[in-house]
């Protein structure tokens, strides 16, 4: 027992000693943890060398007192990035790790903890915390000190949405914007902000849009010396300019190269064969009087196209687009001479360098003289009697009109100086000889001087030269050929790619028409850039990421991108490598992904919609104020947009409660329609601004039978009741205002609105993926047509079928799953063939479902047009 006893009481003892020496280690880890935590290094966020140097120097370490004072001091009247949040926090990470372990244990020992340990612990704990409240003070301080900046750089003071967004110093800022919103104003704001406060130097901000008009706006509206808007393209072309010594040809008219590979192809057996194939498949009868509308649109279409085709081919039957309607006279002018030319082709001697692509004269005329072919040159230059430009040289270029003259005549002194140089012979004419002479008799006399024969042709013979035009069909199948090798191209994939992917799906016919048709005209389209030493626009971004990968020729402090929902896999590869630097540089993208309606251009909202997978941590500001239009037109496109989920959610006001906007739907009947549209317009007070819209370039087809038109320049007007009117495709409209605003032709149809023209199943291979709403991109684009209005926007419907989206507005409850399905034919008369194919699949026991899905019908057309059949 006693001895028992003696155990248990030793047991005792040696716990005590033992728990007596733990608690006595831990209160020396715990006073050695309070000695390090009191001598801890201010974070600081100057470079490794030189914390290192004050690690080195114990008369310049700075005292730490607590985390709030450390940030406060840091970071005194500047904003806390993510990245430097994360850096702040990785600083104390180690510290707070080993007083968090060493806590438990002082806990189980029952030892008080130190209040400097027991703050620091806490502190570490809300940092997330406490940089959100030094950000937000010091964001208010700037915006109160800033106060008179914001209300005065602009002409109108900016809102406090876009004073927000404007002085976010975040790695990655994404401001979503809305229609009438001001974006641009708040990418100006910001560039003012940046050099005008914060004294940023111009040439270290980099300024992109993606259209040369767009970007000649912001540099004429910054109006700051050493800062101009680029296009990527243009900034890709510069680069590769700068890196290589030779800036490249870019093939601007890659439409007439597909067209011409085509047609070269359709020479070979096997590539005309599988052609053949496609359109067996997909080939629909015409009634006469849909080929006389079809033919009309396709009209109508070319009319308004911005480059011009020559009516008669160049010497190897090619067909010609140019530049002016003077050089398209030229053109008639020499073909109907009987003189055998080629445009723009490259001058026989090389001239590109760092400054100048490769000379191509407007020009080359060939000829025979004593059994020897000769060639010489003909220019054309845009110049009047006193030798100068006209003055939207000098908008179009983004540049002063002395400028515009100054560098056209440099050009015209280079190309004559290259002539003189190798001896070639150079014909001129210029634009006041379309004025002041008959240019016919001019360019036959100046041939004829240089002994260039002369073979007239009659009109029969010069009628004989115009080529058939193509079929609807076969242009619609160029234009998904080319679709597919531009997306291929954008999307950064290869052909091989593309094709193997369709091969693991076990789509035979994609693989068929990838390897039998897209592949052929791809590797033409690359040797026939290649051969004449050409590159497209895609392949200058795709080649100025890489000299920028590997060389890093241009850095910036701030990067600004305008419309970024239109954004692309490879303009999204360019931005990432344009950016890198030590640091690198800041992102401020601007664009509503409302308004995104690119796809087919290979624009990718996901990358817009989930910037921060893509960009890394991201301040998401919002300018939701419109001043554009009111109420109730507002609150209706609102709520249409954001029906579909995808789309992000804001909420739009106008700036004015009592600005009022109306949206007003207006149905017709087929021969009442222009006379319709003729009271609207005379409705419409005089002095306010009209725009016609149309989901296709052919929607004015009736208006074109009842009113004049008149194109000027690359814009198309009607006149309707003594007023000029201009017509606009709605993806043409996108950033355009008018008073009033005309949708035409919102119809259920083929060709209607929402657009029931099926995509063709191979592009699913290259197209980004879309959205899972039903008609997603062209709900956004029915958002942009209905808010380019101040006042009132009308929207016409043909009463025997309306377009689901005026249902929506209309008879919401009329709408169904049924009503977004897509049926292609949904409106196409029945015709005898397919009353026949109809028969023949009930026949062979096909179920309603199969038959709608495999004629392209709806089911209850099929069931109708069964129980006609059968009477």
């Amino acid at each position: 027992m006693n001895l028992l006893l003696a155990i248990i009481v030793s047991a005792v003892v040696i716990s005590v000693v033992i728990i007596a020496t733990i608690r006595k280690r831990l209160k020396v880890k715990s006073n050695e943890l309070l000695e390090q935590i009191k001598g801890l290094i201010s974070y600081s966020d100057r470079s490794n060398y030189e914390q290192a140097k004050e690690r080195l120097s114990a008369f310049n370490k700075e005292t730490f007192i607590d985390i709030p004072t450390d940030l406060n001091n840091t970071f005194c009247g500047k904003i806390i990035t993510a990245t430097q949040e994360k850096d702040f926090i990785n600083h104390y990470k180690p510290h707070f790790q080993e007083a968090y372990s060493l806590v438990k244990k002082l806990e189980a020992f029952n030892i008080t903890l130190s209040e400097t340990i027991s703050k620091f612990i806490n502190d570490f704990g809300v940092i997330n915390k406490l940089v959100k409240q030094h950000n937000e003070g010091v964001i208010t301080f700037l915006l109160d000190t800033h106060k008179d900046f914001f209300d005065h750089c602009l002409k109108y003071p900016l809102d406090q949405q876009q004073r927000r967004s404007i002085v976010s110093e975040e790695d990655n800022c994404l401001v979503v914007s809305s229609a009438g919103s001001g974006k641009t104003s708040s990418i100006i704001g910001k560039v003012k902000y940046l050099t005008d406060v914060k004294g940023i130097a111009p040439h270290r901000i980099l300024l992109i849009s993606y259209t040369n008009k767009a970007a000649a706006e912001l540099t004429e509206r910054m109006a700051t010396d050493g800062l101009k808007g680029y296009t990527f393209h243009k900034l890709a072309i510069d680069i590769i300019g700068r890196a290589t010594g030779i800036k490249p040809s870019i093939c601007d008219n890659t439409d007439a190269l597909f067209i011409d590979i085509y047609h070269t192809l359709l020479g070979n057996k096997a590539f005309k064969n599988s052609v053949v194939e496609y359109f067996i498949d997909y080939q629909t009868n015409e009634t006469d009087w849909e080929k006389r509308k079809n033919e009309r649109q396709e009209q109508l279409s070319e009319q308004k196209n911005v480059q011009l085709k020559a009516m008669f081919p160049d010497m190897d039957g090619r067909a010609i687009y140019v530049r002016s309607e003077q050089e398209q006279k030229i053109c008639f002018v020499l073909s109907s001479l009987g003189v055998k030319f080629r445009y723009e082709e490259p001058y026989e001697h090389q001239l590109a360098d760092e400054m100048h692509s490769q000379y191509r004269p407007d020009f080359s005329i060939y000829f025979e003289q004593k059994g020897v072919t000769k060639r010489i040159y003909l220019e054309h230059f845009g110049v009047d009697e006193h030798s100068l430009v006209p003055a939207w040289f000098a908008k179009d270029k983004n540049i002063t009109y002395e400028e515009a003259n100054q560098k056209y005549d440099d050009g015209i002194t280079w190309k004559k100086a290259a002539h003189e140089k190798f001896g070639t012979q150079l014909l001129v004419t210029s634009s006041a000889d379309f004025h002041y002479s008959d240019i016919r008799n001019k360019l036959k006399k100046i041939l004829e001087d240089v002994g260039v024969p002369i073979q007239e042709k009659t009109n029969e013979e010069l009628y004989g030269l115009i080529l058939p035009k193509g079929s609807k069909q076969e242009k619609a199948f160029i234009r998904l050929v080319a679709t597919f090798v531009t997306l291929v191209k954008s999307s950064c994939k290869s052909v091989k790619e593309v094709l193997k992917q369709a091969k693991n799906a076990d789509d035979e016919r994609s693989v068929f028409i990838i390897k039998n048709i897209f592949q052929p005209v791809y590797e033409r389209y690359i040797s026939a850039l290649s051969d004449s030493n050409q590159i497209d626009f895609t392949d200058a971004i795709l080649q100025a990421t890489e000299i920028c990968r590997a060389s890093h020729p241009v850095e910036y402090d701030y990067i600004i991108v305008d419309e970024f929902q239109d954004i692309s896999v490879d303009r999204y590869n360019f931005l990432k490598v344009l950016r890198e630097g030590n640091p690198p540089a800041k992102l401020y993208c601007v664009g509503d992904d409302w308004q995104s309606i690119y796809r087919f251009s290979g624009s990718d909202m996901a990358l817009f919609n989930q910037f921060p997978e893509y960009f890394g941590a991201t301040e998401i500001n919002k300018i939701e104020t419109t001043y554009r239009f009111g109420e109730p037109l507002v609150s209706l496109s609102s709520y249409f947009i954001q029906r579909n989920k995808a789309q992000i959610q804001k909420d739009i006001h106008s700036f004015d409660s009592e600005m009022k906007t109306e949206l007003e739907f207006y149905s017709y009947d087929r021969r009442d329609y222009c006379n319709m549209i003729g009271q609207l317009v005379a409705s419409i007070p005089s002095d306010k601004s009209i725009f016609l819209l149309g989901r296709y370039s052919f929607d004015d087809y009736y208006l074109s039978f009842m009113y004049q038109s008149i194109k000027e320049g690359n814009r198309f007007f009607y006149v309707i009741g003594g007023r000029k009117i201009e017509f606009l495709t709605i993806h043409k409209s996108k950033g355009l205002e008018a008073d009033y605003v005309i949708l035409l032709q919102c119809n259920k149809d083929t060709y209607g609105f929402p657009s029931l023209v099926s995509d063709d199943p191979v592009l699913n291979y290259v197209l980004t993926k879309s959205d899972q709403f039903p008609y997603g991109e062209e709900r956004r684009l029915f958002y942009v047509a209905i808010t380019r209005a101040k006042m009132k926007t009308l929207v016409l419907y043909d009463k025997r079928f309306p377009s689901v989206f005026v249902d929506e507005f209309l008879h919401p409850e009329k709408l169904s799953e049924e009503s977004y399905v897509k049926h292609p034919n949904a409106n196409k008369r029945w015709t005898r063939s397919a009353d026949q194919f109809l028969l023949k699949l009930h026949s062979e026991g096909k179920s309603v479902k199969y038959i709608a899905a495999k004629m392209g019908r709806s089911q209850t057309s099929i069931v109708m047009r069964l129980n006609k059949l059968n009477q």
